[in-house]
């Protein structure tokens, strides 16, 4: 019982506390526009659908059954908000808070007030609580009054301190400036006696110095005088040690000067003989390399054949097991990929032109490279050349054009022309070199070297384009 006693009691300070901390200086809130015409001010809040309306707006929404029955807040002056409104009814029950509940400190409606009576909870008339509280809120403003009556002699008490303690600085400061005016007095006459101890003993000493300076001075000479014939004396017995040093060191001089030209003579001798065993190594070393190379260009070359499914159209014709093309269609452009991917190493194609048309009176193609393995379909399907790098020649009955280019990312590059001479003819060997390592190009026509380009693809295939005329000879070629 004793501890139930005192935890009411704690609540109820708690409650007291609670109420004047709530204590608020009143502000008239503003009237809010009606939220459905947000023209006019509001006149009503409905707490069923938690908007503020206008006389018209309530009126024109509150029609139906149902809502006829929501309760409205008609505002007045002044103004009562809307968290108010909601503050007045219960959370749970949406009803009038009438009562209170001092077991769980919190006002109640009447269907609370049912399960609070079942739990035997005190409840109080929110009469009787304001009462409570108002009692409580009496003895707190007592106790605040004692306070303030002890605080005003306290203050008045410090004041009367602070005027004495004014008038004690005050005489305090005076005595001090008085006593100082005398201290400086005697500081300045006491400075000038010692200045003139000091300048008279300053006199004496001078005197005293410049005879010891004097006499300093002599016995220096005398001492100077003996060391000069000390040295002499020195130099006398040095200069015959240092001729015969001298002597000596030219010998073992000359002894050292014929070693050294002896050994710079065997280390040449030396690196010529491990020049000459570098050379021998870096000789047989390139002629195994030839011969190898030339091994992996055999086998490489008996690989390569062209690619049937790679066929535009399948306008171009193969024989010889795919090694022969040709084009007998009229004013077609025929286009085909080898089926050999090449990614590393050095590699070698040699084609043979079979035949062709004559160049002085007809028009004529031919183009042979390489393209990136992922563009071939792009240039057999739709004729794009993006990532193509060949050797071109063409004729038009009157003359003939032959050049090397590249096309990257949609740009024509590294363009090259040769003179009339350089073009295909019938029964030429066209080579392309391929270093994969170094991802070079380079062609040949019958042994001439015609240049190339660099930058290649990771991955490349052969692949040939040749233009069908009218005549009995076509465009064939073959690779060997």
């Amino acid at each position: 019982m004793n501890k139930s006693r005192s935890s009411q009691k704690k609540k109820q300070k708690s409650q007291g506390t609670k109420i004047l901390r709530d204590v608020r200086i009143p502000v008239e809130p503003k009237i809010p526009q009606c939220q459905v015409c947000e023209k006019k001010k509001a006149d009503f809040y409905c707490t069923e659908c938690k908007v503020h309306y206008c006389q018209n707006c309530k009126s024109e929404v509150h029609t139906s059954f149902w809502k006829k029955k929501h309760k409205d807040f008609i505002f007045q002056e002044p103004y009562v908000p809307r968290n108010e409104i909601e503050s007045k009814l219960c959370d749970k029950h949406n009803k009038e808070l009438c009562l209170y509940c001092k077991d769980d400190n919190e006002l109640i409606c009447t269907k609370c007030y049912v399960t609070c009576r079942k739990n035997n909870h005190l409840i109080l008339d929110l009469d009787e609580y304001s009462n409570e509280i108002s009692e409580k809120i009496k003895i707190i403003l007592n106790k605040i009054q004692n306070v303030e009556i002890q605080n005003n002699e306290i203050i008045q008490k410090s004041l009367e301190l602070k005027n004495k303690f004014k008038i004690e600085i005050k005489e305090l400061s005076n005595l001090i400036e008085n006593q100082s005016d005398l201290l400086i007095q005697k500081i300045k006459k006491s400075k000038i006696n010692h200045l003139n101890l000091l300048l008279k003993i300053g006199i004496i000493s001078d005197a005293k110095f410049d005879n010891i300076m004097n006499k300093n001075e002599a016995k220096q000479e005398s001492i100077n005088e003996t060391k000069n014939q000390i040295k002499i004396l020195k130099k006398s017995k040095k200069d015959n040690k240092k001729i015969k040093l001298i002597r000596e060191s030219k010998e073992i001089f000359e002894k050292e000067e014929k070693e050294e030209i002896q050994r710079k003579k065997e280390r040449k001798k030396e690196q010529q003989r491990k020049r000459e065993i570098q050379r021998e190594k870096e000789k047989s070393e390139e002629i195994r390399r030839l011969k190898q190379g030339k091994k992996e260009i055999e086998i490489q070359r008996s690989k390569e054949e062209f690619d049937p499914k790679m066929n535009r159209e399948n306008i171009i014709k193969l024989n010889n097991e795919n090694k022969t093309v040709w084009n007998p269609s009229i004013w077609k452009f025929g286009r085909i990929c080898g089926k050999k991917i090449y990614c590393r190493g050095k590699h070698q194609i040699k084609i043979k032109i079979d035949q062709l048309p004559n160049p002085e009176n007809e028009e004529n193609e031919i183009c042979l490279g390489v393209i990136k393995t992922k563009n071939m379909e792009k240039l057999i399907k739709n004729g794009e050349w993006d990532g193509t790098y060949y050797f071109r020649t063409r004729w038009d009955g009157k003359e003939n054009e032959s050049k090397k280019l590249k096309k990257e990312n949609g740009k024509w590059m590294d363009e090259k022309y040769y003179p009339e001479e350089i073009y295909f003819k019938k029964k030429d060997i066209f080579e392309i070199f391929l270093d994969m390592d170094q991802k070079k190009i380079s062609f040949k026509l019958n042994e001439k070297e015609l240049g190339g380009s660099e930058n290649l693809p990771e991955k490349v295939n052969f692949f040939a384009y040749l233009l069908g005329i009218e005549g009995k000879e076509k465009n064939q070629i073959t690779i060997i």
